[in-house]
């Protein structure tokens, strides 16, 4: 594989929908070592996501965080829990830290 195979067309970018969320509910999923069930408010609508973030992240440190969220990802689930979305996050020698906007941003609005 060369580097030309793996750069992205400009057009290909456009497809994916990246949007700032603010979590207004946060729970860990019962049975799960890792799992959090997270309400996002995306400005027009809210979502359920699922994320495996514990315990980097507690429940109640989550919420009113504004996040970096990729909306237009296929559904999937875990332990029987629809995920609507994907929080995006950088992992650094095994510390996880979630992407975020640098100053207070309305949730919703589209990153670009």
């Amino acid at each position: 594989m060369t580097e030309d195979d793996e750069l992205v067309d400009i057009d290909d970018f456009r497809k994916i929908q990246i949007r700032t969320g603010k979590v207004v509910e946060c729970e860990k999923v019962e049975k799960s070592r890792s799992l959090l069930r997270i309400i996002v408010d995306l400005g027009d609508e809210r979502r359920q996501i699922i994320s495996s973030i514990y315990p980097s992240y507690k429940p109640e440190d989550m919420l009113g965080k504004t996040l970096v969220v990729l909306s237009n990802l296929k559904k999937a689930k875990f332990m029987g829990l629809e995920s609507q979305g994907m929080l995006l996050a950088v992992d650094d020698q095994g510390v996880l830290s979630l992407l975020t906007a640098d100053r207070p941003v309305s949730p919703g609005l589209k990153v670009s």
